[in-house]
């Protein structure tokens, strides 16, 4: 295998393709252990580990040992990733990267991002297994009660109705405060629990952050 086909070897699998699809969708300073990439793309532990070796020996991916633990993250620096896996996977992601422009323009419209600790992405849209009754759900966690509030009125009279006329799909908020969001994620509540299977960041922490 030569430089100019490198490519050849990293995106040879679905198992490589996968865990490099969950990197990209993250934020940069996102890392994860191979027991949560195992479970974040629905990979069993053997199939994930075998896939994270063959990208950490590419420079795909790096990674830091704490302990006993060892953490993944995206290696940024390199050509193949930088100029060519970045941007051939987010390009994959196109009616995401509308959708998640679309909220974020009428979200500031309306002075609203403020009110927001994190806006997410989840379901099956965000895992890729959308089918032709998939709606688009969406997680918003709210600084406060009163900001839940205003939050969900925005929703439902304004953003799901211009939602479904930009894109002929329901959009399914699910709008909760910090603390209920904390809460169910603790209890490992639905539909908090599917959420965390697999999401991508429109606004603000990662849902792992508020926890």
């Amino acid at each position: 295998m030569t430089l100019e086909t490198i490519l050849d070897g990293i995106l040879d699998s679905r198992t490589k393709v996968r865990v490099i699809r969950l990197f990209v969708s993250r934020t940069e300073a996102f890392t994860a252990s191979g027991r949560e990439i195992a479970k974040w793309t629905a990979l069993s532990p053997p199939a994930a580990h075998a896939a994270l070796k063959d990208l950490l020996d590419r420079k795909v991916l790096k990674r830091e040992i704490l302990g006993k633990q060892h953490l993944y993250s995206l290696d940024r620096s390199g050509r193949i990733v930088r100029d060519i896996l970045m941007p051939a996977f987010r390009k994959e992601g196109a009616l995401k990267e509308d959708i998640r422009n679309f909220l974020l323009r009428r979200i500031e419209d309306a002075e609203a991002a403020d009110l927001i600790v994190s806006l997410v992405l989840y379901g099956s849209l965000a895992m890729g297994k959308t089918h032709v009754a998939s709606d688009c759900d969406i997680a918003v966690v709210a600084i406060h009660p009163k900001a839940k509030e205003r939050l969900e009125k925005l929703f439902q009279d304004g953003i799901i109705g211009e939602f479904h006329s930009e894109f002929g799909i329901h959009l399914d908020p699910y709008v909760q405060t910090i603390e209920e969001f904390r809460t169910k994620m603790k209890n490992k509540r639905s539909p908090i629990s599917t959420l965390m299977l697999g999401y991508e960041i429109i606004l603000g922490k990662d849902p792992i952050e508020i926890g």
